[in-house]
């Protein structure tokens, strides 16, 4: 998959969020700013209240972020598929493996880990092969 398909799909995450019900009410009390890497393109994703409040990809040279997520293009198609293979499954997975980076406040990330890792994954069901 070439990584403009990629950015787009990924691009696609916050009005999928934000129209889940459910998802939006397992992170109601999640509030942070997610520094997403796929290959050389970066977003700045904020979350408020369970929803994705705005995801930008210009940004300042140095904007902080609450974690930062990078892997490059393979890894995040992987991540999407319908049925991803073992290794590929979720982040904790492709960062086992060396494929992602996950950086930044762990106390943050394991208090909200479905849902981060369940927004993350939301390409899988709209455009998983």
């Amino acid at each position: 998959m070439r990584q403009e398909n990629l950015l787009e799909i990924f691009e696609s995450i916050p009005s999928a969020v934000n129209q889940d019900a459910h998802l939006v009410h397992r992170g109601r009390f999640t509030h942070a700013l997610l520094k997403i890497s796929i290959d050389t393109a970066t977003y700045l994703m904020e979350i408020r209240g369970g929803k994705i409040t705005q995801l930008t990809r210009e940004m300042p040279l140095f904007q902080t972020a609450d974690l930062s997520i990078r892997a490059n293009a393979q890894a995040w198609a992987a991540l999407w598929e319908k049925f991803p293979r073992p290794g590929s499954h979720d982040i904790f997975a492709l960062h086992k493996r060396g494929a992602m980076a996950i950086e930044g406040n762990s106390h943050l990330l394991f208090s909200n880990l479905q849902y981060i890792k369940d927004v993350l994954s939301t390409p899988r069901r709209f455009h998983g092969a």
